[in-house]
């Protein structure tokens, strides 16, 4: 069985207002989790760099680790980020922002689990919902190119209509199992985190992860899926 989280940690500033990357690597090691698709990582005021960022999320439980920056300023990275206990034999990035648009990305992975090899799409949805029409089509157009190798996307798509033509036609393409709502936390209304996983038959569970820890930790509840090659 393989643990694959998927959560943006809103740049490990939790309801509490403290940012804190230590406790979310904390949550990751105490879940086991074996892939961890992390959105928002947003390096802090005091100038640290994304490799020391990145490094408490891995919490010494994630040997491997690839990242895609959406923002990379003098002051500020801001990205995403998926980290494993199994080796990553390759990675890309795939620009989806479109010309003069805010920048957004599929950062995908290629993993060696113990079970065989799985291909992983970790990803982050603009707000505007022409940009999130065409980001869906793309994700759509990468998951069909898996060539036989088991898959599973995830991420923050910022969607909130099950009924948008784009988001239809991606689950009718590839299964999306039914989580509940993720955002925000104080009152979780909308279903903002999505998950796709291909073939079917890979999926043992999914659900969204509510406890005290999930409530402060960010704005968003992540979601576990366990899958089985």
């Amino acid at each position: 069985m393989i643990r694959i989280l998927t959560y943006n940690i809103h740049g490990a500033v939790g309801c509490d207002r403290n940012q804190n990357y230590d406790r979310i690597g904390a949550f990751l090691k105490n879940q086991d989790v074996d892939i961890a698709f992390i959105q928002e990582v947003d390096t802090p005021p005091d100038k640290r760099s994304v490799d020391q960022v990145i490094a408490d999320l891995k919490s010494n439980h994630f040997p491997f680790s690839v990242n895609a920056v959406t923002v990379d300023t003098p002051q500020r990275w801001l990205g995403n980020a998926i980290l494993s206990r199994f080796p990553i034999l390759s990675s890309s990035t795939t620009e989806i922002g479109g010309k003069g648009r805010e920048r957004r990305n599929i950062l995908e992975a290629i993993i060696k689990t113990e079970n065989g090899v799985l291909r992983v799409l970790n990803t982050h949805f603009g707000l505007l919902r022409r940009d999130r029409c065409a980001q869906l089509a793309k994700l759509t157009e990468a998951l069909s190119d898996s060539k036989g190798v088991p898959c599973i996307a995830a991420g923050d798509i910022n969607e909130w209509d099950p009924l948008m033509p784009a988001l239809r036609k991606l689950n009718r393409t590839f299964h999306s199992p039914i989580t509940a709502a993720t955002f925000p936390t104080c009152f979780p209304l909308f279903r903002l985190d999505r998950s796709w996983c291909h073939p079917e038959e890979i999926l043992v569970k999914a659900e969204v992860l509510k406890s005290d820890q999930t409530r402060i930790y960010s704005d968003h509840y992540p979601i576990l899926i366990e899958v089985n090659l």
